[in-house]
């Protein structure tokens, strides 16, 4: 704006100055002047606008540099706290399993198994995400009937422990579906620990596959605490009830997957059950 005034001062005065001069050529020499004056300001002005851009542009690069570099080390630090904390993990799980085969089943271990199988989960969602954008993830052949009862049986000490127990009724004739094992995995796994942290105690977790219109539908239902913004529940890091444990991503990153592989998620929550559905394509490659 300041260089569009110069501009507009310096040609006013040089016109008013042709003017004086037809008039008086006394008077046209300080005009003139003036005019220059105005002129070579307006000049000076516009160079420190172009300097005060360049070290303007100069800052946004550097501070650009600086959080992209920061993205990549936080990525970094998470593939190796991740990496670090699968071998402890293993170790906990197979010495408890040791000591249960030579020993048998003890109260205080099985706290330690549920726990650690807790621990599972989250190391599962941190490595699926740390590893997401390096890894393909290789569709294959899986029978859904199987895989979730084998979830089930994994979580079903998990699930006693909040004194709760599952219940797997199938009426799939033929469950098999095409896609990859970690991701779901990941669906099926967060639903059951979802389900796991929210149901009343001494509930029964309703686990359901049946078919409608050419899909498998997983359904896990159980009388649990009402969900009162279902919109926002798949949001990232959204987490309904603060005083339970959690990090707010197992859901988004199940919205996510199910985005990726076509599978329609429907949801409903009232004072007395919460149900979420997974509509899989059956055999479809």
């Amino acid at each position: 704006m300041i260089r569009i005034f110069g501009i507009i001062g310096f040609v006013s005065v040089f016109a008013l100055g042709m003017i004086e001069f037809s008039k008086n050529s006394e008077n046209f020499a300080t005009l003139l002047f003036y005019g220059t004056l105005v002129f070579f300001l307006n000049i000076f002005y516009i160079k420190l606008i172009i300097l005060s851009r360049e070290d303007y542009e100069d800052k946004l690069k550097k501070e650009k540099d600086y959080s992209q570099n920061l993205v990549k080390s936080q990525k970094l630090f998470l593939r190796h706290a991740v990496h670090e904390t699968n071998t402890p993990l293993a170790v906990i799980m197979a010495n408890i399993e040791l000591f249960e085969l030579e020993s048998g089943k003890h109260s205080a271990l099985s706290n330690i198994e549920a726990a650690t199988k807790n621990i599972y989960g989250i190391y599962d969602d941190l490595s699926y995400l740390a590893r997401k954008d390096k890894v393909s993830y290789v569709k294959q052949e899986i029978v859904l009937t199987d895989f979730i009862k084998n979830r089930v049986e994994f979580f079903d000490i998990v699930a006693k422990q909040s004194k709760l127990s599952f219940e797997f009724k199938n009426s799939c004739k033929k469950s098999t579906v095409f896609i990859n094992k970690t991701k779901l995995q990941r669906i099926v796994d967060n639903n059951i620990t979802n389900a796991i942290k929210y149901t009343k105690s001494f509930e029964v977790v309703n686990i359901i596959l049946h078919e409608s219109n050419g899909y498998c539908v997983l359904e896990i239902t159980s009388n649990s605490t009402i969900i009162e913004n279902p919109e926002e529940v798949f949001d990232e890091f959204y987490r309904e009830n603060r005083v339970k444990d959690g990090l707010g991503v197992g859901l988004n990153l199940v919205k996510s997957i199910c985005d990726e592989e076509n599978i329609r998620i429907s949801l409903k929550s009232d004072k007395n059950r919460t149900s979420f559905k997974y509509y899989f394509k059956k055999g479809v490659r």
